[in-house]
Parts: structure tokens; C-alpha cells; sequence
């Protein structure tokens, strides 16, 4: 049955509490959330940051559920979950197989009728929300963004970052949390939105048995409203940083004003892609390495913003007025045309389409149109989209898009201190905060069965293997390829080449060049991307099922008749070193730049090379280097396709065989890699970086595990009981967050491909306490290998990667990019269907095993990114 012909069915309970179904036939799963019509928009001065606060304290305990009992509750039984504050609300979800949907009722009931607040939750949790504040302070763009919101709102509260100001987290009490939570977490001011493959009559009847009975209640509450602006503002910050940022941000009306419609189809026409006006005059001429926009559908008046990421030595005056110039030519002589403003069209129509794929994304939209509006905003959409004209877009444009109704903002790296947001050490360990052992008698007790996903593969005549998997989940197609010619193969040559090869290959055709290539897919509101990886090529399409045919042909021009133009190719080598140039201060990509130098040697495909050297290598690359690699090992035997979506097997086959016949097949001999040693000690090393306000740490050694090696999913249960399943449930994680309250997130996880690569865990945290922090972990890494695991971590580990498992296949992106993964690792045709029996025969021993003989902490290398 196709999502098309199905509506929304609403719902409403005596309490007051709403329900949304949109029920379809596809992958036995689901996904349930919980809106509530809060967010930082109803905080006060002083006690910015409460909703956020809040949403963290509601996974910690209810009257049924222990400390840390929600999340093992859901892992347990496979489900994936998460939480949002935004502006306008805060919401839940779990995603389960449908067989296991009551457990997110019982468990979202209990956390808006008997949730309980805990003093000692609230200290260990400011330092979590400190050390999040932390991140935010290490990003250009946020800090632009605080700044810019402070400067453009003068009285509402969207002025204020959602996760609070400092001081005010630091300050808010148990009493204001309890008030908080009293006043805005009832059931009339609350939405249950249920998409996916469920019963609905099935779902009311235990919905109405843990919601029923939840009084309702009065919610108090008053929002400023703002004035308008009469002049432009501007604003900047000077910190630190590799890379100069202009945004601007315009005032625009709420949802429910007519020319909100008009907006999110100018703000698409400015974000089209590479075939966009602002993209060519700014992207394409090197003003800018990047450029993008928002328009945000918020209850009250929000924001229509433009963002630069601009080119080494260009201003930021030059940048803003060659943006200010690409807004009037929207309503004067050089105005739109009914044919661009009928792609655009297309585009937003595609777009929607594309948000059906996937129950979590099809129920955040329905819940986030009924938390700010109605859902029927969501469901109206497009007929909405489809009555604006270009006479709307001439005069929304110059009545919103005005110079005295933008705030201009400039990101301007400098040299500077180092910022300090707090003083985490005050916040100390919280012995109480123990996770609770003991399993909860009332989940569900279904078992997970294997979910035949209905594939079948072929190879073409010249050998390109194949992968269909027909359905209706959306009137979409995706598909996902990759081919065996990535730094993997680089052997001797410059090791830039690769990357360099593939970022070529949608630069031009033997018949179009990059320009005609991105109006024909981007006026069908398709997408074609490719990429490199360590191991591969990628490559990606998705559209509408309509234009398959076309857009696929265009794929087939791209990989197999590549012009390789000489323009396009210097100007992509100065777009790398830009690229370079940006990531110099990022202490995510140094922190793992050197510990891949770390552990590998420079002849290895995973080293990575510093940025001076990339450089070299990119400038010393030519035009014929990249044709010699593109003849070397592009070619349809190292090819391999995986199609999902609103297509029939035999139509999309011949598709593939109908393109791509005439690319000829190689012989291809494939460079040796040398094998890697663990290192004999542990190591450490300090990378000074510029005014940074926390300290990123990665923390690992050698894996020497690859995706189809025997030990695998052993250990794969491993990592996941230690550090994979994140920060609110491993043990690290348990460990590092839950007790000692000294970050925000962690996880732990191998690279296991075609060779191996890492081990790693990590983590920031403040620069004070990262002694603490790394002889935590050391500890607990210790206590994992010499005392083992307990029988009820293996079932939880077990029963979440078996439950899991299924909602992959819950989209065509998911469904796809999963037969993809199984065929490059050649997992075998049965691998979906074994994939159950595989976990659940994994004991205890053999978990306790893994771990002694793959970590190794004592060998460990460390990188602390820090500011000097």
C-alpha cells in the first residue's frame, strides 16, 4: 500500500491529549513520540535553559523506572531513541519493531505523569550541560549563531540559545525544574504522533490504557513579543578559527501568515545547489566555499538567514555585498522566471516526498507542524507551495528581504584568549547516581524475528553487480554504489589522487558540462552525489519515481564519459586547499588526523598526512595523473549498485543494463598492503590548537579487526557492552557521564573494512579535568577486560543488536545503503535473514575473550587536542 493513499487519523482523549496514526504496510516497526508545546520560547530572564534541562533529567527515573533503567529498557529490546528542545517544543520518540511499541507508551507515560526529579540528578547533570555548552563555544557557526540572535531579538526569548546561558544552568534549582515540569507536562498541552506499520485500533486500545488516566491541567504561560526593526543591525565575533563566516538574518512572520509560503520558495530558489543564482555568483567565482539558507516555520516571528563560509583572503564586505546584490535581483530587472520558479516547485514537491521514507522522519514532520500550528499545515503543504507566483515573490521579497530588516553578522578569526565558561570541577561525583541492575518484570516479551527483506542480484553483461529491492514505501527511488577506487588503491602514487579522481567526476561530461549537469538533476529535485572514501568510490541518487530513467542516465554519462575539463580542475584544487586551510583549528579532524598518524605508518591507507602535506600533494597532482587513475580502476566489474524504492526488479535491471552496457571492463591489479603492528607502549600526545574551551581526546590503538573477520560480531557485542552503546548506557559512558558528570558524550568503536584500522574512544571535556577523565577510562577499559561482563549486560547487548537490526530496513535509504554494505563485505545473500542467529549464539565467554584479545590500554595511543 503506498503512503499516498493514506491520511493522517486523529484522536483525542478525555484528558485532551491528541493523537496522530499514519499507518502503512512495509517493515514490522514504528515510531512513537510525545510533543509537548514547550520550549526555550517559554522561559524567563534568569532561567534560560530549563526545557533543555529538563528533557536531559527525564531519562533518569520515573516512579516504575529506576536511574538509567529507560534507556537499558530500550536497548534491550532493540529500539533506537532520542529527545529535541527546540524553540517552540520539546519532544520524545522511540522507534521499535512494531511488536515491542507498547514499551515507548509505558515508558513516554511515565516520563509525563511520575517522573522524578532528583537533586542529586540536577548537580551531575549541570556539569553534562556545561560540557555541551562547551562544544557549542568551539563552533564558529553557533557562536555567529548566539550572536546574531541576540543582536536581531531585543524582547523575545528566541534571543536566547535553547540550552541556556551559563550562569542560568548553573543557577537553576530542583523547585524551578518541578514547577517547570508541573505547568507544561500535561496531557492537553502534549501531542502522540504514531507512524509506521502498526494496528490502529490495536494502538488507541493501549494508548487509552497508560494515557487515560493522566489529569489534565492549566499551562501558564506569556511570551514577549518583539517590535519591529527600522534599521540594520550588525554584530560580530572575533575568536579563533581557520575560516571568516557572513550570515545574515532577516525577520519574518509567523506560521500562520499567508506569505510563509512565498519565503520557503524564495529561501529554496537561493538553495538550490549548484545551479543556484547565489551559488554561481559566490561558490562558483570563489567568494565563498560554501553558501546556504534557512527559512524557519516557527509560533512566533522567526528568521530567514543566509550563511557564507568564505574563501581564504576574500572580505567579509566583499562576501555580504555580493549577497546583498543576489536578494534585490529577486524583485528588480533581474527577476525570476515562471521556469525557475516551476523547478523550484518541483524540487519542494520531490523533497516531500523524500521525508516519507522512514517512519521517524515522516513523524517528526506531522508532530512538528501540530506542535507549532496543525498538522493539516503539513498536510496542505504542497497545494500551498503550488498557488504562489512570482508576483508573491516580488513583493514578499521587498517587503521582508530589506536592509533595515536584516542583522548582519561576521565570524572574523583572530588570535585570542581562551574563553572559560565555567568552572566544571565544582561539580563533583554523585555516588548515588548508580544505574539500577535489576531488569523490570512489565516489558514486553515478543521476540525479534528476522525480517525478509525482498532482494534480488544480478550482474549486468559487463559485470556490474546489481541489488533491487522493490517497494511502496514512497513514490521515491534510492540508490547507493560504490566502486573499488578508493585511498585503498592508491599504492605508490600521490595519495591525494584518489579523492581528487572522484571529486572530478561530476565536473563535466563528454556532452554537458558541471552546469547543465546540476539544472537538469536539480530542477527534478533529485540528487546525485559522489565521493571518496578510504576504501571506495561512492556514489548516491535519489528522485522521485517518475524520473528514474533520466536521472539515472545521467549517472551512467557521469561515470563512464567524464570530460575532465582543465577549468574545473584548478578550481577544485583551490576548493581542497580552502577546504585545508578551514580544518586547520577543528579539533575533531586534528584529534583524529594524529592518532591515524599514530598508529599507522606513512605508506598505509589510513595515515593521515598533515596539512602542509596535503597541500604539496594536491598541488603536485595534474590532469593526466587523474585520468590514468580514473582508466587504471574505474570500470563496471569493480562496480556495485543497490536500488531500493517505487520500481519493479525487472524494469530497474534493464535500466541499469540499458545505461551502462558500453563501459568496458579492466583487469585490475590492486597495490599490497603492508601489515601493521601494535605499538609496545602507551603513548600520548598534546596538539596545541587556538582559544578552544575544551580539550578533544581520542584514545585507542590498532584494531586489526576487518568487517568479515570471524570475530566480528563478537566483537561488535563487545564494544557495544564497553563504549558503542553510548554515553547514557555503557560502561564508559556510565562511567564518565552518569557518575562523574564530566562530558557530554562518548562512544568507543572499531574501523573494521577491507583492512583494519582503529580502535578508538572518543570524548571532549574540559581542559581541567582531563586527567580525571583518561584515568576513568583507563580504569574502566581495565575492569571490562579482568572482571568481565554480567549476564544481563550480554542479554541487553544481544536483544538490542537483534532488535535493532529490522528498522534498518524501515526506508528506502535504509534498505538500500544496507544491501550495499553486505555486497562490498560479501557477507553472503543470506547474511539479513543469519543475522539473528548470528548475535544470539554469541556467549559470554566468547564476549570476555574478544576483549582480552583485542584491547589493550596499555599500549594505547592518546591525542589530547588542547588550547596552550
Amino acid at each position: 500500500m503506498n503512503r499516498n493513499n493514506i491520511s493522517i487519523s486523529e484522536h483525542k482523549l478525555d484528558n485532551g491529549l491528541k493523537i496522530l496514526f499514519y499507518s502503512y504496510c512495509g517493515a514490522p516497526s514504528a515510531t512513537f513520540m510525545v510533543w509537548y508545546k514547550v520550549g526555550s520560547r517559554n522561559e524567563v530572564a534568569g532561567k534560560t535553559g530549563l526545557s533543555h534541562f529538563l528533557e536531559h533529567l527525564s531519562f533518569k527515573r520515573t516512579e516504575l523506572f529506576d536511574y538509567g533503567q529507560i534507556v537499558s529498557e530500550i536497548n534491550r529490546n532493540g529500539g533506537n531513541f532520542n529527545a529535541y528542545t527546540s524553540r517552540d517544543f520539546t519532544c520524545y520518540y522511540e522507534t521499535f519493531t512494531t511488536s515491542k511499541l507498547e514499551l515507548a507508551m509505558i515508558i513516554e507515560s511515565q516520563r509525563m505523569h511520575k517522573l522524578i526529579l532528583n537533586e542529586n540528578d540536577r548537580k551531575t547533570e549541570v556539569g553534562i550541560i556545561l560540557a555541551e555548552l562547551e562544544k557549542g563555544l568551539d563552533n564558529p557557526y553557533s557562536e555567529l549563531e548566539n550572536a546574531i540572535r541576540l543582536k536581531t531579538y531585543k524582547k523575545h526569548p528566541y534571543r536566547n540559545p535553547i540550552i541556556g546561558l551559563a550562569e542560568d544552568v548553573k543557577n537553576i534549582t530542583i523547585q524551578d525544574l518541578q514547577a517547570y515540569y508541573d505547568n507544561f507536562y500535561k496531557p492537553n498541552n502534549a501531542t502522540i504522533v504514531v507512524v509506521g506499520n502498526f494496528d490502529q485500533d490495536e494502538a488507541i486500545r493501549l494508548i487509552k490504557k497508560h494515557f487515560d488516566s493522566i489529569p489534565p491541567g492549566e499551562t501558564v504561560s506569556f511570551v514577549e513579543k518583539e517590535n519591529p526593526q527600522n534599521h540594520l543591525r550588525r554584530t560580530q565575533v572575533s575568536k579563533a578559527g581557520s575560516y571568516s563566516i557572513v550570515k545574515l538574518a532577516y525577520h519574518i512572520p509567523s506560521y500562520d501568515h499567508d506569505d510563509i509560503f512565498p519565503l520557503l520558495v524564495i529561501g529554496e530558489m537561493l538553495n538550490t545547489g549548484v545551479s543556484s543564482r547565489i551559488h554561481q555568483e559566490l561558490v562558483e567565482k570563489q567568494i565563498a566555499t560554501d553558501i546556504s539558507t534557512n527559512v524557519e516555520i516557527t509560533k512566533d516571528s522567526g528568521l530567514f538567514t543566509i550563511i557564507a563560509t568564505l574563501f581564504p583572503n576574500i572580505s567579509h564586505t566583499e562576501a555580504e555585498n555580493r549577497i546583498f546584490d543576489e536578494i534585490n535581483n529577486i524583485y528588480n530587472h533581474k527577476s525570476y522566471t515562471e521556469e525557475e520558479l516551476e523547478s523550484t516547485k518541483k524540487r519542494i514537491r520531490s523533497s516531500f516526498e523524500f521525508n516519507k521514507d522512514g517512519t521517524l522522519k515522516y513523524a517528526y514532520l506531522i508532530g512538528y507542524y501540530e506542535t507549532i500550528s496543525t498538522y493539516k499545515f503539513f498536510e496542505n503543504y504542497i497545494n500551498n507551495i503550488q498557488k504562489v507566483t512570482l508576483d508573491d515573490i516580488k513583493r514578499v521579497s521587498k517587503l521582508y528581504l530589506t536592509r533595515k530588516n536584516c542583522t548582519v553578522g561576521h565570524f572574523i578569526p583572530v588570535q585570542g584568549e581562551k574563553r572559560v565558561i565555567s568552572p566544571i570541577s565544582d561539580y563533583k561525583i554523585v555516588p548515588e547516581n548508580k544505574q539500577s541492575n535489576n531488569p523490570l518484570p512489565i516489558i514486553i516479551e515478543s521476540k525479534t524475528k528476522p525480517y525478509p527483506v525482498n532482494f534480488s542480484k544480478r550482474i549486468t553483461s559487463n559485470g556490474i553487480k546489481v541489488l533491487v529491492s522493490p517497494n511502496n514505501i514512497s513514490d521515491t527511488v534510492k540508490l547507493y554504489g560504490t566502486i573499488f577506487a578508493g585511498n585503498l588503491y592508491a599504492g605508490t602514487v600521490n595519495p591525494s589522487l584518489p579523492f581528487m579522481c572522484g571529486g572530478m567526476m561530476n565536473r563535466g561530461t563528454k556532452n554537458k558540462t558541471k552546469l547543465e549537469i546540476a539544472v537538469e538533476v536539480e530542477s527534478r529535485g533529485a540528487t546525485v552525489g559522489i565521493g571518496n572514501i578510504t576504501e571506495s568510490v561512492n556514489f548516491a541518487l535519489s528522485c522521485v519515481k517518475e524520473d528514474f530513467p533520466y536521472i539515472l542516465s545521467l549517472l551512467s554519462e557521469i561515470l563512464t564519459e567524464p570530460s575532465f575539463p582543465e577549468d574545473e580542475f584548478e578550481k577544485m584544487k583551490k576548493f581542497y586547499i580552502a577546504g585545508i586551510k578551514q580544518r586547520k583549528n577543528n579539533s575533531d579532524f586534528l584529534a583524529n588526523m594524529y592518532f591515524k598518524r599514530m598508529i599507522f605508518q606513512k605508506s598505509h591507507p589510513w595515515y593521515a598526512f598533515s596539512h602542509s602535506t596535503q597541500e604539496k600533494q594536491i598541488k603536485n597532482i595534474y590532469l593526466e595523473d587523474i585520468k590514468g587513475f580514473y582508466d587504471r580502476f574505474y570500470a563496471p566489474n569493480n562496480t556495485i549498485m543497490a536500488i531500493a524504492g517505487n520500481i519493479e526488479m525487472e524494469e530497474a535491471f534493464n535500466l541499469v543494463e540499458k545505461h551502462f552496457y558500453h563501459w568496458a571492463k579492466k583487469e585490475t591489479i590492486y597495490p599490497k598492503i603492508k601489515p601493521v603492528k601494535l605499538q609496545n607502549e602507551f603513548k600520548q600526545q598534546i596538539v596545541p590548537v587556538k582559544n578552544k574551551t575544551e580539550t578533544k581526546v581520542v584514545f585507542g590503538h590498532y584494531g586489526n579487526l576487518t568487517r568479515n573477520d570471524p570475530d566480528y560480531h563478537k566483537a561488535l557485542i563487545m564494544n557495544f557492552i564497553l563504549g558503542g552503546s553510548g554515553a547514557l548506557s555503557s560502561r564508559i559512558g556510565k562511567k564518565l557521564r552518569e557518575e562523574l558528570g564530566l562530558v557530554y558524550s562518548i562512544s568507543s568503536g572499531f574501523t573494521s573494512l577491507l583492512i583494519p584500522g582503529g580502535w578508538s574512544v572518543r570524548f571532549g571535556v574540559d581542559d581541567n579535568r582531563v586527567d580525571i577523565a583518561i584515568n576513568a577510562l583507563k580504569e574502566e577499559i581495565n575492569r571490562f577486560i579482568n572482571d568481565g561482563i554480567t549476564d544481563l549486560e550480554l542479554e541487553y547487548a544481544k536483544s538490542y543488536n537483534v532488535g535493532a537490526y529490522p528498522l534498518r530496513f524501515a526506508s528506502n535509504n535504509g534498505i538500500a545503503k544496507t544491501l550495499l554494505v553486505n555486497e562490498f563485505y560479501e557477507l553472503g545473500d543470506d547474511y539479513i535473514n543469519d543475522y539473528t542467529e548470528i548475535i544470539s549464539s554469541i556467549t559470554k565467554e566468547q564476549v570476555e575473550e574478544t576483549a582480552k584479545k583485542y584491547l589493550h590500554p596499555e599500549k594505547a595511543s592518546v591525542v589530547l587536542v588542547r588550547s596552550i
